[in-house]
């Protein structure tokens, strides 16, 4: 098996385990707790509409990338890059792909019984300051980012272009809100965090600080 085909089958077990590993925790956790972890926003907002794009591209991927397995002509239809579409390109996007599963498990292992997605009407339980949100505010979105980088690399194609674009902007829009949501539950206690950590970060000797 070449390279090429490894990460055809790699990325359809890939986005298979996320979303299998997000279901399972959602439901561990309300079990757990007795409450759900899931908040989609009111009707209308940004955080609905931001997430209601999100989940519509994930799951349109996952349905892709398990549809390339046994009928790769489906690239075509992607609008697939094909001087892109080499050996070298496609083993950086699935390092990426693994960077970002590396991070999101890790944050949420942190986390714990604190990791909610979405923002609750009630807003955070507690400001989260320690281990990867020592050196960002957001580290789940930022390994979200590498993932949707690693599979824009792993699949480059015009579909996942745009769902690199959309998914980037849905972050931005999302890391506001939560921003917004902390600062009216924590005041100056999270002023004080969001002036001394940045909202995204690059990790090691080429990390530039991003104000969020």
């Amino acid at each position: 098996m070449d390279v090429l085909e490894f990460g055809r089958a790699a990325l359809a077990c890939y986005f298979t385990f996320v979303a299998v590993f997000y279901t399972a925790k959602l439901f561990a956790l309300r079990a757990r707790t007795g409450r759900s972890h899931e908040h989609r926003g009111a009707p209308g907002s940004a955080q609905r509409v931001g997430r209601v794009l999100f989940n519509g591209f994930r799951i349109a991927i996952w349905g892709v990338c398990l549809v390339r397995v046994p009928y790769p002509g489906l690239d075509a239809a992607l609008g697939r890059f094909d001087p892109l579409y080499t050996a070298a390109v496609v083993a950086s996007g699935l390092l990426f792909l693994v960077a970002s599963l590396a991070l999101v498990v890790y944050t949420h292992s942190y986390m714990s019984e604190d990791w909610m997605s979405g923002v609750s009407e009630e807003g955070p339980r507690r400001l989260i300051t320690g281990g990867p949100f020592a050196a960002m505010r957001h580290p789940l979105f930022v390994a979200v980012a590498l993932g949707q980088i690693g599979f824009f690399l792993a699949l480059p194609s015009v579909f996942s272009l745009v769902s690199l674009l959309v998914g980037l902007s849905v972050l931005r829009v999302q890391a506001h809100v939560e921003d917004r949501a902390l600062d009216a539950r924590f005041g100056a206690l999270w002023r004080d965090y969001a002036e001394r950590v940045p909202a995204f970060a690059v990790p090691g000797p080429f990390r530039r600080k991003v104000r969020g």
